[in-house]
């Protein structure tokens, strides 16, 4: 027989250090914090996919826009449609259709959109702007992201000008309405953004508000921050929300022409009456508004400047259809409202630039240390006499 030799387990010696033995707490501690930062990570996973989601509709529709637009509106590659016909073009013609040329306009407006969805995917610093919306975007107020309203600008746009190349005018009008009132949206939370950052026109944001905890206010103190943040988030909004306006007195008077049996003395009324309350709204924008918006403004003069042109030398059907006294009324009012818009919009602009950058050059000049922007109450009238 084969005698089974015992097996000896070991004993772990008494003089082995502590640290080799593992402590129960410990491992509950550890297992809680794998527990925790699993949990966090499960939780920030749908928040990033929701905003990859955002980016990734946003660049679609703007890619899809711009081809469509563009190839339709320029390149006219619709030979059928109204913008490729002009037989067509001739056909909807009205006494405030700006030349073709003013449609050259949707080249920067392209652009210009190219930039903000470079800077709301792409760039480090500017994605994180509150006048982006990611952060509102996984809030309890999804509606507050202005991010999130950029496919319906771009579906309220496709079917506005589609529906003009079709010839549905009417169709056109109201899609032009819809566009309107979403860019309207868009520069209201714009306006409440910039309010709650403190900034202004005329001052410098109070940096001690945070509206997002990866966007410094303070960085709209420097002149060229402030520039590109204008240029890439804010002017792409103002300066299409000033051409769809344009856009739409062209189709209210297009449905009104639609009417042939009103006289022509309606169709100039309405004529004069468009221009002038674009003038009017363009003058409320730049000069009534705590906020100036001055790409809304400069639309509007483009637009008011073509139609002014255009009445120099009407095309026939304007010129059979309506007296030299109309015609050459129309011009004048579309080239006062021209001057006017061009005139507040210039001074406007430059009382921007001059107190947010000249009034600090004094201070830095004298030697001061402080460069804070000051505002227009802080210049004094006080005059010292010798």
């Amino acid at each position: 027989m084969e005698m089974s030799m015992p097996q000896m387990v070991p004993q772990p010696s008494r003089n082995s250090n502590n640290a080799s033995v593992p402590d129960p707490s410990s491992l509950n501690n550890n297992t809680n914090g794998n527990t925790n930062s699993s949990s966090n990570d499960q939780q920030a996973n749908p928040q990033t996919a929701k905003i990859q989601n955002v980016k990734f509709i946003n660049a679609t529709s703007f890619v899809l826009t711009s081809i469509m637009v563009i190839g339709v509106v320029l390149l006219r590659v619709r030979e059928e449609g109204v913008f490729g016909d002009d037989f067509l073009w001739m056909k909807y013609q009205t006494l405030v259709t700006p030349p073709n040329y003013v449609d050259y306009l949707w080249i920067p407006l392209y652009l210009l959109q190219g930039l903000f969805i470079y800077a709301s995917t792409h760039h480090k610093t500017l994605q994180h702007s509150p006048l982006v919306g990611y952060s509102q975007l996984l809030s309890s107020s999804p509606k507050e992201s202005i991010a999130v309203h950029y496919p319906a600008i771009c579906t309220s746009t496709i079917l506005m000008i589609y529906s003009h190349d079709y010839g549905h005018i009417f169709l056109a009008f109201l899609c032009s309405l819809l566009c309107i009132a979403v860019l309207a949206n868009v520069l209201r939370l714009q306006t409440n953004i910039l309010q709650e950052m403190g900034w202004s026109d005329d001052n410098a944001p109070n940096d001690s508000v945070n509206v997002d905890e990866s966007f410094n206010t303070a960085s709209y103190t420097d002149f060229k921050t402030s520039a590109l943040y204008y240029t890439t988030l804010i002017l792409p909004f103002e300066l299409l929300a000033g051409h769809v306006l344009g856009l739409g007195g062209i189709y209210f008077n297009m449905v009104l022409h639609s009417f042939e049996s009103l006289p022509s003395g309606m169709y100039l009324f309405v004529a004069v009456s468009t221009l002038v309350g674009l003038t009017c709204g363009g003058v409320w924008l730049l000069w009534k508004t705590e906020r100036k918006y001055y790409g809304v403004g400069g639309a509007l003069v483009w637009y008011l400047l073509g139609v002014s042109i255009e009445l120099h030398t009407p095309s026939q059907p304007i010129y059979n259809e309506f007296s030299d006294r109309a015609i050459l009324t129309t011009q004048v009012v579309a080239l006062l409202s021209t001057l006017m818009l061009l005139t507040m919009l210039g001074v406007r602009v430059m009382n921007t630039f001059i107190n947010k950058n000249l009034f600090n050059c004094v201070d830095t000049l004298g030697g001061g240390g402080d460069r804070s922007v000051v505002s227009e109450e802080d210049v004094g009238t006080d005059y010292v006499h010798a």
